[in-house]
């Protein structure tokens, strides 16, 4: 081959690398051209606005259990658990020489909260006169006093604000007696009393006043029997002596006022 033939092969080539360089680029500059034109072509087109989602807070749910009124609970009653006052107390005895009397004295007891069945207890003090013969002559010559402690059960109904129990209870009464009366010059009395078993149904009021204070009432019956020994000395004459279970069961009646406590 001469020397021209040599070169115009040598320019072939050389053009045909340029085509090939340049072929490259063009190609993938149009093959991005249509995907991204495809591309846009299936874009949707945003909404301006926000989504509008159709939710809603679920609704309070009602309860169906009814609301404790003042007669339901305890706020219309006394605010303490038990009472602590005084009773105007009348004891109403059958035994002839144990006499009967008006006397204050105290009371303890639980406060009827509740309607229902409960424990119920009490602090039935009664005191009493004594009574005995001395030449023909009946005459008081001192007293008893008769201090049972007694527990048990009792039921309350609800009246507003009051309430009525009606209980049964039992304990044992601690007791005593002394001389009071005087005496003729050289005659001298001695008195002794037995403690005893103690029952005692009753039926009892209790009235809110406040929630701090109350009236109270009852009825009951108290049974006990004592024995009672008599004892008179007198000069020049035989010492005299009276003994036996004398019936220092009564009748209670009492009214007073107290204060609910703890």
């Amino acid at each position: 081959m001469s020397v021209n033939g040599e070169a115009i092969v040598r320019m072939r080539n050389q053009a045909t690398a340029l085509r090939a360089v340049v072929r490259g680029p063009i190609v993938w500059v149009a093959a991005g051209w249509l995907m991204t034109g495809a591309a846009g072509a299936q874009a949707q087109e945003l909404p301006s606005k926000p989504l509008n989602w159709p939710a809603s807070l679920p609704a309070a749910v009602s309860s169906s259990l009814p609301l404790p009124s003042d007669e339901d609970g305890l706020t219309s009653f006394l605010k303490g658990r038990f009472l602590v006052g005084v009773n105007l107390t009348h004891g109403l005895t059958p035994e002839d020489y144990v006499g009967s009397r008006w006397s204050v004295s105290p009371f303890f007891r639980n406060t009827p909260r509740r309607v229902g069945w409960g424990p119920s207890f009490g602090l039935n003090w009664f005191t009493g006169d004594i009574d005995v013969v001395v030449d023909g002559v009946r005459s008081t010559i001192g007293e008893v006093k008769v201090r049972p402690i007694m527990v048990g059960v009792g039921y309350t109904v609800n009246s507003g604000r009051a309430r009525t129990t009606i209980s049964l209870v039992g304990g044992y009464a601690f007791s005593s007696a002394k001389v009071t009366a005087a005496l003729p010059e050289g005659t001298t009395a001695a008195i002794n009393i037995t403690d005893s078993w103690v029952v005692r149904p009753n039926i009892g009021v209790t009235f809110a006043m406040t929630r701090r204070l109350a009236l109270v009432g009852s009825i009951g019956y108290i049974y006990t029997n004592p024995t009672i020994t008599v004892n008179v000395t007198r000069p020049g004459r035989t010492a005299a002596s009276a003994s036996g279970a004398y019936r220092a069961d009564y009748v209670n009646v009492t009214v007073g006022t107290a204060v609910s406590i703890f």
